[in-house]
């Protein structure tokens, strides 16, 4: 908790508490929105990918743009830009003018400003620290995220239901305001002399390369995409478990929505207060538990099974998840922070989409608890092996 010590980034958390709350008021009421007008849910599934495809696309260019940017004036142009986007939408829907194709272009410019602002907010934050407080930074962002992912939903469902949509944009953009005023008390370390002066697919490159010749950010990208394929893609199959397997409609969506956040949230707190950081011995048995988790919630029929071992799996997912992006960006150069975090979330976003994509199809052909039990075994087989190389490349 030393990181909030820091007034920079004291500054920067208490701004970005509300911030991370409008990214999923947002993202509820862009749902709702085309839900409503649609009644498809062909078109609510297409709104939710476009705002997700420009990550894996447009992301690691804006990687290596932060990097060679003015990092305060980065955060000031994202959030001004989603602020601007919000009220754009509010005003459309205030005036009835906001149709299908109009709501799919604000989806995919909130999909493109989010890929620009994912890099910005995982450079700027450790710049606002000494290094040795890095790790706390991170276990806080996932703090705050797992918070916002409790709390918003919530709180944007009972705003729509009680003062409608368009007021619920309003609201939502005014969350971005705090950080357009609290950039003026961040002092980020500055970049080295030179720093991002590589046309932008060299500057990829330049970030490839450091994942594949450091130890630590070899096996943690490896390590995130073996706990994502099999859990964060069960994680997005919850409406699945709820109604397909267990017949609780969306009330039982909302409780094991919760039982995964609650997990999750847990993890964030456990890892806020934790002093090590690192591809720990401990990580791998968490990580190889995660996985392993998906063969009893197979096998389990009862609903209160099913929320105990989901809440399970949002802890393992938010503990690796914490611990491994601590253990890149501790000693991540800071003229490639922005780049190689960014590819980061290529991986993370492109695991999740795999492997909830390959897991939807099996849960249709052989059904969701079936599919569990082999995701278990074989990813638990899998897993057991990467994190055992995993330790003796750390011994070496």
């Amino acid at each position: 908790m030393s990181a909030l010590s820091h007034p920079g980034f004291c500054a920067y958390f208490i701004a970005a508490v509300p911030l991370t709350q409008a990214l999923w008021a947002q993202r509820v009421t862009l749902g709702w929105l085309a839900w409503d007008m649609s009644g498809s849910a062909a078109y609510v599934g297409l709104i939710a990918a476009l705002g997700l495809v420009p990550v894996l696309v447009s992301g690691p260019v804006f990687g290596v743009l932060v990097d060679r940017a003015d990092i305060r004036r980065a955060i000031m142009t994202t959030s001004a830009a989603m602020l601007a986007l919000l009220v754009l939408a509010a005003v459309l829907a205030g005036s009835g003018a906001l149709g299908q194709g109009g709501l799919a272009f604000l989806a995919l410019s909130v999909g493109v400003v989010s890929s620009a602002h994912h890099p910005v907010r995982m450079s700027l934050g450790p710049r606002l620290v000494p290094r040795a407080d890095v790790s706390g930074v991170v276990a806080l962002s996932a703090l705050n995220f797992n918070m916002a992912r409790l709390i918003a939903p919530a709180l944007t469902g009972t705003a729509l239901a009680s003062v409608g949509a368009v007021a619920t944009l309003w609201a939502s953009a005014a969350l971005y305001l705090p950080m357009l005023f609290a950039v003026r008390w961040m002092d980020p370390r500055p970049l080295p002399p030179g720093a991002g002066s590589d046309p932008i697919m060299v500057g990829v490159r330049a970030a490839g390369r450091y994942i594949l010749t450091t130890p630590v950010a070899r096996q943690a990208v490896i390590l995130t995409a073996a706990m994502a394929i099999p859990v964060r893609g069960y994680l997005e199959l919850l409406p699945v478990m709820a109604e397909g397997v267990h017949d609780r409609g969306a009330e039982g969506l909302g409780l094991l929505t919760a039982a995964a956040g609650g997990g999750a949230l847990l993890a964030a707190l456990a890892k806020a207060s934790a002093r090590k950081a690192g591809v720990t011995r401990l990580l791998r048995c968490v990580l190889i538990a995660g996985v392993c988790a998906l063969l009893p919630l197979g096998l389990a029929t009862g609903w209160w099974a099913a929320l105990a071992w989901t809440a399970v799996l949002g802890f393992a997912s938010t503990f690796c998840g914490v611990t491994l992006q601590a253990a890149v960006q501790q000693d991540l150069p800071d003229d490639l922070r922005g780049r190689v975090m960014s590819l980061w979330v290529v991986v993370g976003i492109g695991s999740v989409a795999l492997g909830s994509g390959a897991m939807g199809g099996l849960a249709g052909l052989f059904g969701l608890p079936l599919t569990l039990v082999g995701a278990g075994c074989l990813g638990g087989a899998v897993t057991i092996v990467l994190t055992l190389r995993s330790a003796q490349n750390a011994a070496t």
